[in-house]
């Protein structure tokens, strides 16, 4: 909840709401930001499809989501979990709380007890888009007009328009046989190098977390930062991105450590991401290129815990809200409850 936090922000300003579809072991789920409709349960799901609304009128659909990455969302009861707050006991649902205790008003941050990170079980399949399938159907008329042609001229005495009609025939029949001949030699010959290309990031991205696991780093805390910090990007208040109203990382292209004197460390990440923005009440779609660079604190960190936390400003002792940054009391900002910072 503190990650979905400023995202849900975003979308309540923009009177936008998401249904996020899935498919887990076969059956087809759905989760909706608004809360509305049915939040289901999902674990090791496949993202197919998210549908974005403005005032219950469906603006747009997107697909295409990469199959190799799977999703968990476990929240019981649909949102209707009891919650304590820690400060004076009061009891809320847990989707009743935005700003804090409702009762005595104290901010306090939800963490889920467990998050997974999405993991790819196959390689891209670029055969699978509607332009592969219309271009290589060009091709495979193309070339067997091309066949049935060259054959009616040679074997035929004359030319006339019986002949033209053979030939329009000839193409389509030997064009529905040879398109699926094309499709998978296609394939193979497109796949085969995205493979070879794949095999040669996974490797590198592999010694370079044995690399950080040597120095005491945690993949699943980085990514969970990293993820933080691209929702303030996105989304925070200081964000730039004002049109944004949703975003998913398509890939990690590349991961990249400096180590300076022995103390500080940054990582770089190469990545692409597919941007959703609502300009004029009308959705568009952006995939983009990006690089990041995080810096891993020195300071402790504060343990945020499963469950309800209270966070207090070192400097006024205010309980504070994460998802802020800063002391809403005395404006201090407050770096000390995560390991990885965008810089």
């Amino acid at each position: 909840m503190i990650v979905e936090k400023v995202h849900n922000k975003r979308l309540k300003e923009k009177g936008i709401s998401i249904c996020s579809k899935y498919k887990a072991n076969g059956i087809l789920l759905e989760r909706n930001t608004d809360k509305s409709k049915k939040n289901d349960n999902i674990e090791n799901g496949v993202c197919l499809e998210k549908d974005y609304y403005k005032d219950d009128k469906l603006l747009a659909k997107i697909f295409n989501f990469d199959p190799r990455i799977k999703y968990t969302y476990i929240s019981a009861n649909n949102g209707q979990n009891k919650i304590t707050c820690p400060n004076c006991g009061n009891t809320s649902k847990e989707s009743e709380i935005e700003d804090g205790c409702p009762y005595c008003g104290t901010s306090y941050n939800i963490e889920f007890s467990d998050k997974a990170l999405g993991s790819k079980y196959h390689y891209d399949r670029v055969i699978q888009g509607s332009n592969y399938k219309a271009i290589t159907l060009i091709i495979d008329i193309i070339i067997s007009a091309i066949i049935v042609y060259t054959y009616i001229i040679n074997t035929c005495r004359t030319f006339n328009v019986y002949d033209i009609l053979k030939i329009i025939i000839g193409t389509v029949i030997l064009s529905l046989i040879l398109y699926y001949v094309f499709y998978m030699v296609d394939a193979v010959a497109i796949t085969l190098p995205i493979k070879i290309y794949k095999d040669s990031l996974n490797k590198k991205q592999m010694k370079f977390w044995k690399r950080m696991e040597a120095l005491g780093i945690n993949k699943k805390t980085f990514y969970n930062n990293v993820n933080y910090e691209l929702q303030n990007y996105y989304y925070g208040e200081n964000s730039k991105n004002k049109n944004v109203i949703d975003y998913d990382v398509i890939d990690y292209t590349s991961l990249n450590e400096q180590i300076i004197e022995d103390k500080k460390i940054l990582v770089t990440i190469n990545m692409q991401i597919r941007e959703i923005e609502l300009i004029n009440n009308t959705i568009n779609e952006n995939i983009q290129k990006r690089e990041f660079t995080f810096e891993k604190s020195n300071e402790q960190t504060i343990n945020i815990k499963a469950g309800e936390n209270i966070i207090k400003c070192h400097n006024c002792g205010a309980s504070i809200d994460v998802t802020k940054s800063i002391c809403n009391y005395c404006g201090t900002r407050v770096n000390s409850y995560q390991e990885w910072y965008m810089i």
